[in-house]
C-alpha cells in the first residue's frame, strides 16, 4: 500500500472539488500519483492537463504555473508553455472567461499542495 497525502480544492460558486493525491519523497520532492474529486468538464481537462505533465512540475514553482495561467488568461502569452495541448485549451478558455475558475482550480489546489508543506 502506498503512503499518500490528499489535498483538495473546492470551488464554492459551483461546486467543484478536485483532489490531488501526493507522496512526498525524502528529498522533499512531491509526487503526484493522482486526482480525484467531481467536476465539470473544463476542471476535469485542465486537471488531466496538470497530470499529464506532472514530471515537469518543480515544488518550488507552483505558484507560479497558477500565475502564469492567469497571466495566460488575461492575453500575456508565456514560454513556460510547451504543451501543444495546454496551449490549446488555455486559448480555447480566454473566450469564456466566466469559466477561468473552473480551468485554474487544479492550479489552484497545485498552489494549497505547496501552502501546506510549508
Amino acid at each position: 500500500m502506498i503512503d499518500h497525502r490528499v489535498v483538495k480544492g473546492l470551488n464554492p460558486l459551483c461546486g467543484d472539488e478536485i483532489i490531488i493525491y501526493y507522496q512526498l519523497e525524502k528529498d522533499n520532492s512531491i509526487q503526484i500519483l493522482g486526482l480525484g474529486g467531481e467536476s465539470c468538464s473544463i476542471c476535469s481537462a485542465a486537471a488531466g492537463l496538470l497530470f499529464k505533465n506532472k514530471s515537469a512540475l518543480r515544488r518550488k514553482d507552483f505558484p507560479s504555473y497558477l500565475q502564469e495561467r492567469k497571466f495566460f488568461l488575461d492575453g500575456v502569452d508565456s514560454s513556460l508553455f510547451q504543451d501543444p495541448e495546454e496551449i490549446s485549451f488555455f486559448r480555447n478558455l480566454r473566450t469564456h472567461p466566466g469559466r477561468y475558475r473552473c480551468g485554474l482550480l487544479p492550479w489552484q489546489t497545485l498552489v494549497k499542495l505547496s501552502e501546506e508543506m510549508i
